[in-house]
């Protein structure tokens, strides 16, 4: 009986370190984004505010969604909502108004960060749960990373090939740089663009494969 016990007691020990990690590495990230030079040069320079947000929306939170036992994660969030929710907040804070309006009032500027991390963290939530438990299916958890890898691909468009700045306060911090202010927002639509574009990619393919295996597993199963 003591090893049977100790047999289940190891079984779920790795899920557990797992879970610590991913923890781990979330507040290591936070720590990146907000105690490092990123989040000094993120009021002078677009591109290393865009950093910010990226290790935000597509690393801590994901990361935190990971680290979040099965049981604790709400399995009666509205995908469709929480999407919205998400997605909304992505571009409210894009828009040149209430960026500037971070970028000039602390208050509002951790607002901002808040916001994106609670709703990122929502989102993950719903399409990886905690450990390998998700509210929603893996086909509708592909549908719902897509559609959102769209939108962000839209909004960094819009960003990269805009052909005036769209933030005032950069306007003047960029040029100590040796930047141009246009060229600098620019450069923060190609990380929105391509970094984040990968990781969207990444998880999208994983639920795939998840999604995969688990029409397999149905298959064969009697």
């Amino acid at each position: 009986m003591l090893n049977a016990s100790a047999s289940a007691s190891a079984r779920a020990r790795p899920p557990e370190r797992w879970r610590r990690r991913c923890i781990a590495a979330a507040i290591a990230t936070l720590a990146v984004a907000f105690v490092s030079p990123i989040e000094h040069l993120s009021s002078e320079l677009a591109s290393a505010h865009m950093v910010q947000h990226v290790l935000l929306l597509l690393v801590a939170a994901p990361l935190l969604a990971l680290g979040t036992p099965p049981g604790m994660v709400p399995r009666w969030l509205p995908p469709v909502a929480v999407w919205l929710a998400h997605a909304g907040t992505v571009w409210f804070w894009h828009a040149a108004g209430p960026y500037d309006a971070a970028l000039e009032n602390d208050f509002i500027h951790v607002a901002e960060h808040a916001s994106f991390l609670v709703t990122a963290v929502l989102f993950w939530w719903i399409v990886i749960g905690g450990a390998t438990r998700t509210p929603v299916s893996r086909g509708y958890g592909v549908l719902l990373v897509f559609a959102m890898a769209m939108q962000s691909v839209f909004l960094s468009v819009l960003l990269t090939f805009a052909r005036t700045p769209w933030y005032s306060p950069y306007v003047k911090a960029t040029p100590t740089w040796s930047l141009d202010p246009l060229a600098d927002q620019q450069l923060a639509g190609v990380i929105m663009w391509i970094p984040a574009g990968l990781v969207y990619l990444g998880a999208g393919l994983a639920l795939a494969v998840a999604w995969l295996r688990e029409a397999e597993q149905e298959t064969v199963a009697p």
